[in-house]
């Protein structure tokens, strides 16, 4: 059980730090990132246990309850690629299953180390923790299906972060069923070769391994996909200067553009198009790009990159944001090469050069 413990902890350890060390799209890799660490901390306090407690039963019935935090972050990480808000409200209600349950288990082990835990009330616990998570598994997993079903997904990266959460989703129904088999045969008195622990322990792994492998074609999807925007004209264009559109109707559409890109920041999305922004306006793409043609003398994606070269210079203004790498991600870009091409041919320096700059005037 030790040798099982330390290799799903390195493991989780090392998914969650090679999504958030390679993060790319913000809020859901952050939530992604999360869900692993939670696992991390989950077995550490498992692999503490194994080695405080002589008893396996006691070991099986001390519950951490970190299980409890697996559904709301994976919630969480669908809202994120759903592009909704999360509030600090829902993440205090979605989370206090947890502190609860961590709170009775923190009670728990006090007791059982003045060796003063009576066994019904260790038996209450441990049946009331397996109802709870069983719950918590099902609910969310079944939430997650119903919701990603509901909401239509075009965009091939967004597919496979999609199938991600159906993949966490999925394992974690898979875990409630194995709670539902271990009250099954604890009442007929079934004895199988290995504990239900060794195939949760297994059901891990393989899900580490696959988000990784998914994440892995994400990266290679989003590399292939930045070829062509290399090849962007940068000279302003001139085919619509005839428009037959009144001139108040582009003004218009131009304002409301600029109040989405300052209230809403849809450009901090590496994924925002033509097409979303179009659907945010309610009007045709067509006069989209008049409008900014005309009055900006920009096409879409010039226009966009100029707003993500702003949000840049606004976060390396900051004096503790250093990395580089992480504020172009953050200000939208797909790749820190993209982000350095654009930012140096905006503003004639390097993002570095630009940071140092700052620093010298500071």
């Amino acid at each position: 059980m030790g040798i099982i413990l330390a290799v799903v902890t390195l493991q989780a350890l090392t998914s969650g730090l090679l999504i958030y060390l390679n993060k790319r799209y913000k809020g859901e890799d952050l939530y992604l990132s999360l869900f692993f660490g939670i696992i991390t901390i989950h077995v550490l306090y498992k692999s503490l246990l194994y080695w405080m407690v002589d008893d396996l039963e006691v070991f099986d019935k001390l519950h951490g309850c970190f299980s409890l935090l697996y559904g709301p972050l994976l919630f969480f990480y669908v809202q994120s690629i759903r592009q909704k808000s999360i509030t600090t409200f829902q993440i205090i209600a979605h989370s206090s299953p947890f502190f609860v349950g961590f709170g009775l288990n923190i009670m728990m082990v006090i007791m059982l180390l003045l060796n003063s835990t009576p066994e019904p009330i260790m038996e209450l616990y441990h049946q009331g923790v397996l109802i709870t998570v069983f719950i918590s598994f099902s609910a969310y997993s079944l939430y997650t299906f119903y919701l990603l079903h509901r909401t239509p997904i075009e965009d091939s990266l967004v597919k496979q972060k999609a199938t991600i959460a159906r993949l966490i989703a999925s394992s974690n129904l898979i875990l409630s069923f194995l709670v539902i088999s271990g009250w099954i045969m604890l009442i007929w008195e079934i004895q199988l070769p290995i504990t239900t622990r060794y195939i949760y322990y297994f059901l891990m792994l393989v899900m580490f391994y696959s988000v990784i492998h998914i994440r892995m074609r994400m990266l290679l999807t989003s590399k292939l996909s930045e070829k062509p925007s290399s090849k962007i004209a940068i000279q302003p264009q001139t085919k619509y200067k005839t428009s037959n559109i009144s001139g108040e109707e582009l003004a218009t559409i131009i304002e409301k553009i600029n109040h989405i890109f300052l209230e809403k920041k849809p450009f901090l999305n590496p994924e925002f198009n033509l097409d979303q922004l179009a659907k945010e306006l309610d009007t045709s793409k067509l006069k989209i790009t008049q409008a900014l043609n005309i009055h900006l003398g920009q096409n879409f994606y010039q226009f966009v990159n100029a707003a993500r070269i702003e949000e840049s210079k606004n976060l390396l203004q900051q004096p503790n944001e250093d990395n580089l790498t992480v504020v172009g991600y953050e200000s939208g870009f797909k790749s820190k090469s993209t982000f350095y091409k654009y930012f140096k041919e905006a503003t004639g320096r390097s993002p570095s050069d630009y940071k140092k700059s700052l620093q010298v005037n500071a």
